[in-house]
């Protein structure tokens, strides 16, 4: 079952995606696999962003998460008001478990600088796991060159302790770095450095991978 609902994901994301991003890699020291189905669709009114990462090993899929956000232009100005919601699950036949929501509202801050494209959410999140509130700041990055193209994000959030081992602030870091060798592949390597510690074993990463666009 597991499988054929993986198989659909697929076939709608290729049919429907911005771009779809095959990823290999490792975290930890440990081999680890993404399949990323990626949509960014603009309105006449604000935009619609998506995206799903399966997570795989040698074993098979193990995760999958996903986040949802919805943005409403406000004013001529870069300015938008948001709604977010993120939510996953994981199984890897040792610890099966709910990555339960999170929910997130708040406004964003856009604008073009020496060409590239910058944002800032600032947002009001709600974590159902701790059943605690907090803030969250998201910063997005881009910029292309001919054929090159940088991307990614800092999220920065606070929704109170886990665990007494566990940071209170999280911060996570995923830069990427891609180059076109057609009009819709390209090849590229994606990086990930986070003090997020409490499940994921491949909290850190470097990955290589291809993209279709």
């Amino acid at each position: 079952k597991l499988f054929s609902i993986l198989v659909f994901l697929c076939v709608v994301g290729i049919t429907n995606a911005q771009n779809f991003q095959f990823l290999y890699g490792y975290g930890n020291g440990q081999p680890v696999n993404f399949i990323t189905s990626e949509i960014y669709k603009p309105l006449e009114h604000g935009a619609f962003y998506y995206f799903t990462d399966f997570a795989m090993d040698f074993d098979g899929y193990f995760e999958s998460y996903t986040e949802v956000s919805k943005y409403w232009n406000i004013g001529q100005k870069g300015f938008a008001g948001t709604v977010q919601y993120n939510v996953g699950i994981h199984n890897d036949g040792t610890d099966a478990f709910r990555i339960d929501p999170v929910y997130l509202a708040g406004f964003q801050r856009a604008v073009e600088f020496g060409g590239w494209i910058l944002s800032l959410d600032v947002l009001y999140r709600y974590d159902q796991f701790t059943q605690q509130s907090g803030a969250q700041t998201t910063f997005i990055f881009l910029k292309e060159w001919n054929k090159l193209t940088l991307s990614g994000y800092l999220d920065v959030w606070n929704s109170g302790i886990y665990d007494p081992e566990e940071a209170a602030t999280v911060a996570v870091f995923e830069p990427q770095i891609f180059y076109s060798i057609s009009k819709r592949f390209s090849v590229g390597i994606e990086g990930r450095v986070s003090n997020y510690t409490l499940t994921l074993p491949y909290k850190d990463y470097i990955m290589a991978g291809i993209k279709w666009n």
